[in-house]
């Protein structure tokens, strides 16, 4: 077992009990105990000094696209980047291998910054399954389905049969939950958004896909349905608690009724949400309403990085520049959704330091002078900390970040592959970009 002893605990769980000298218990299995003293039968364990920091549980990005990785950077600015520019060069140069490579990019990435968790929607995931186990990060692994033929399936139909693959990988893999990853409303027949959830509850899983994310598939619904993609999903049966809705943009009154009515969790996607000038999601109205509300960096083309201190910071920010209200929306409750929210969305025992669920912990140093002085922990983990204050992380209990260093895992090396697999990639959109190869990034 692990003992961490001396640390800032905050718990975040129902209680959001905290202890300011606490003590961390935990081994593979989970946490033992937490409290503000060490218990006899614990007292002879070798324990780690975390005096000088603060203890939380692991963040849970609930909304990604991991192997995205190599499209950071590119065509930032453009419009209507998705479909003149990501999904044809998706379509042509993404495999199997740049798929993996790029998801465990990803995974270091989010370790780094203190994400113990994820939720993936991509292409491979079978393949990325393994390879999360095989890093030690928790993964909700979704095979997006589209109707239209994309790089690892011709249509929906295979990409069911996908989805099935990834069942079949997933066993045994005990930090791999599987999952079903319908796109979106404008890019799935009825039909077919059906079959997926009808698929997903038969297996007893979540589900997820983005939803009233773009002003075309508002517009699209309204014009064709006359109602909101939110109304039209209700209208067609696929509004339920296993559903967890992304990003949630422009929603009526009515919309959010219907949320809380159904019990759909949601992913909020600040970041990307606001780079891509989209507007934000109103998640206050929908956390008043008991809507349970996440938080998620989308994929690493959209809000540019898996660091999910940037959207802890801005979901306060945006919230409180909607309403024009400082004191709406308190620190608390994005730590909330980085945490505990995500746990109970996702019906899993992680988001809390509890006896009995899973020891997924992040160790922050406050020795920045961006953590001085320390009052409100919630405060300075939403406003002041970053991710180069994270010092280790566990998952399921075992070291992944030691001392501000990934256990087990080169960077240098993993860099040196990803250049590699990633060659024809980087040429055939420097192309479509009309860059040079050997370019840096246009300057203004």
């Amino acid at each position: 077992m692990t003992v961490l002893e001396h640390g800032y605990v905050l718990t975040m769980d129902e209680k959001l009990s905290a202890y300011p000298d606490g003590y961390v218990v935990f081994d593979e299995k989970g946490i033992a105990y937490v409290g503000d003293t060490l218990p006899s039968e614990y007292q002879s364990l070798s324990r780690t000094d975390c005096k000088g920091t603060l203890v939380i549980p692991g963040f849970c990005n609930t909304h990604t696209h991991m192997s995205m990785v190599p499209f950071r950077s590119l065509g930032d600015d453009r419009r209507d980047r998705l479909h003149s520019f990501l999904m044809p060069l998706e379509d042509e140069v993404m495999g199997r291998e740049l798929a993996v490579v790029s998801a465990k990019m990803a995974m270091a990435e989010m370790l780094l910054g203190g994400t113990t968790s994820a939720v993936d929607m991509y292409y491979f995931e079978a393949d990325i399954a393994k390879a999360s186990q095989e890093l030690g990060f928790r993964l909700w692994a979704g095979e997006t389905l589209l109707d239209k033929e994309h790089c690892d399936a011709a249509g929906f139909e295979e990409g069911l049969d996908l989805t099935d693959r990834l069942l079949s990988a997933c066993k045994g893999l005990s930090l791999v939950t599987p999952i079903v990853a319908p796109h979106a409303p404008y890019s799935l027949s009825v039909e077919h958004l059906r079959m997926a959830s009808s698929y997903a509850r038969s297996k007893g899983l979540m589900w997820t896909m983005h939803l009233s994310e773009m002003p075309f598939e508002v517009e699209a619904i309204r014009k064709e349905h006359g109602c909101t993609p939110v109304e039209w999903m209700e209208q067609n049966g696929l509004l339920d608690s296993s559903l967890l809705a992304v990003h949630l943009i422009t929603l009526s009154e009515h919309d959010k009724d219907l949320l809380a009515h159904y019990q759909v969790p949601m992913s909020h996607c600040p970041v990307s949400n606001l780079k891509a000038g989209k507007g934000t999601s109103p998640v206050l109205d929908l956390i008043d309403r008991g809507v349970v509300c996440t938080l998620g960096t989308d994929g690493p083309s959209s809000g540019n990085t898996l660091d999910m201190f940037p959207s802890l910071r801005t979901a306060e920010l945006a919230q409180k520049t909607i309403k024009h209200d400082r004191g709406l929306m308190p620190a608390v409750n994005a730590v909330m959704m980085a945490t505990r929210n995500a746990g109970k969305a996702l019906q899993a025992p992680i988001g809390m330091l509890k006896q009995g669920y899973q020891a997924d912990i992040s160790v922050l140093s406050l020795d920045s002078p961006a953590m001085h002085p320390f009052y409100d922990p919630y405060s300075v983990l939403c406003y002041s900390a970053s991710r180069a204050d994270v010092r280790d992380v566990y998952v399921a209990g075992v070291q992944r970040v030691a001392d501000r260093r990934l256990v087990g895992l080169d960077l240098g090396e993993l860099y040196k592959e990803f250049a590699f697999v990633s060659k024809d990639f980087k040429t055939e959109a420097l192309r479509r970009l009309a860059l040079p190869a050997d370019t840096a990034p246009r300057s203004v």
